[in-house]
């Protein structure tokens, strides 16, 4: 099939996991398909080493793109593994107060100014630690004994 572009089907199998890594690399970059990429490669350097039928490349490739992903997902970073989208992190926090909250103001956690709310009242300069967060206010209250972050 391939043979008239001097191509056997091992090549076909590399050309593909390249094309497919490329693609996601500079495309998609969000890794799904390198499985897809590292089960075409095994595929094709099966089909190289031993002579396969069509049907038992696409089975090597199969179970290989299965492993490849299992792989992949066990042996990726800690970094880069989900992180919640919640906020709840910040819950007891220490932040400075920037302008008077009575009951709006505005406080620093972490170098970046949030607009804070609290039913007591915080002079500039105090301290005060983040109650709970609704979107980008934070509701402050007076520091409990233990210590948070600026």
């Amino acid at each position: 099939m391939f043979e008239s572009l001097g191509l056997e089907i091992w090549h076909v199998w590399l050309i593909a996991a390249i094309v497919i890594a490329i693609i996601e690399l500079l495309l998609l970059g969000s890794y799904y398909l390198l499985a897809v990429a590292g089960g075409a490669a095994v595929a094709g350097l099966a089909s190289a080493m031993v002579d396969l039928s069509i049907t038992a490349q696409w089975f090597v490739f199969a179970i290989a793109t299965m492993v490849v992903a299992v792989l992949m997902r066990f042996l990726r970073s800690p970094e880069t593994k989900e992180v919640p989208d919640d906020i709840a992190y910040m819950e007891g926090k220490r932040v400075k107060v920037l302008e008077r909250v009575s009951p709006r103001g505005r406080v620093m956690y972490k170098g970046v100014s949030w607009a804070a709310e609290s039913e007591g009242v915080f002079e500039v300069g105090e301290y005060a630690q983040i109650k709970h967060v609704d979107g980008s206010t934070l509701f402050i209250e007076k520091e409990d004994t233990k210590k948070g972050e600026v």
